[in-house]
């Protein structure tokens, strides 16, 4: 059965990288699932999910990663939220942990992090997941 992964980033190429990576996965079928905002992400959660991973730009066109996160967690408390993002100093890792996030990773996107953080993720047993918000 594949992983179901919506990477959310307002830049193409970047949502093409990542969509590259995981479908290349030897291991692992992933079925990738993109959106450009915040507003997209939300739709395609409330149409297409639920998810096994949300990979999630902090800096989108309509909204922060932060609130996009903090929206994800009222819909799903269990999916893990990984924020990919240029931003890489101590206050934004805090402050996605703070939104809900589970982990980060920083641009540029290096193939081996992210196939690493992907795989790790999506294999930890639904159940087995913290329950942010309760």
């Amino acid at each position: 059965m594949s992983k179901r992964v919506l990477v959310v980033d307002d830049h193409v190429p970047t949502r093409a990288l990542s969509r590259t990576i995981l479908e290349a996965e030897k291991t692992e079928q992933f079925q990738v699932f993109e959106a450009g905002t915040g507003t997209e992400c939300l739709k395609c959660v409330d149409k297409e999910g639920p998810f096994d991973l949300v990979l999630l730009d902090v800096n989108l066109p309509d909204m922060d990663g932060y609130s996009v996160c903090r929206a994800l967690r009222h819909v799903d408390k269990k999916v893990p939220i990984v924020f990919v993002t240029a931003k890489g100093d101590l206050k934004n890792y805090t402050a996605g942990r703070e939104a809900g996030g589970d982990s980060y990773l920083v641009k540029p996107i290096a193939r081996a992090a992210l196939r690493s953080i992907v795989s790790l993720f999506t294999t930890i047993e639904r159940s087995k997941r913290p329950d942010f918000g309760s």
